[in-house]
């Protein structure tokens, strides 16, 4: 799974001995309601989300065929 971004790109492999399959990462976005929107618009399917966090996080999350997951976090302002 990759993932390309204003400037940055992000590649969670898939080989035999990269890393253990179902790892996470997470990115800090701005708005993760229009995250969502612009993925569902491309037809990402997206495993959960976006959802408010009891510990004051908005997140959306988004895994690929080895359950790796992408964590797209909005930081509470407060």
């Amino acid at each position: 799974m990759g993932l390309t971004r204003d400037g940055v790109w992000l590649h969670l492999s898939s080989h035999s001995g990269d890393g253990v399959p179902g790892s996470v990462v997470y990115l800090a976005v701005e708005d993760v309601d229009a995250l969502h929107a612009e993925l569902v618009a491309k037809g990402v399917p997206i495993d959960t989300g976006p959802v408010d966090q009891t510990w004051g996080n908005r997140e959306m999350y988004v895994k690929d065929a080895d359950r790796n997951s992408i964590r797209f976090i909005q930081e509470s302002s407060g």
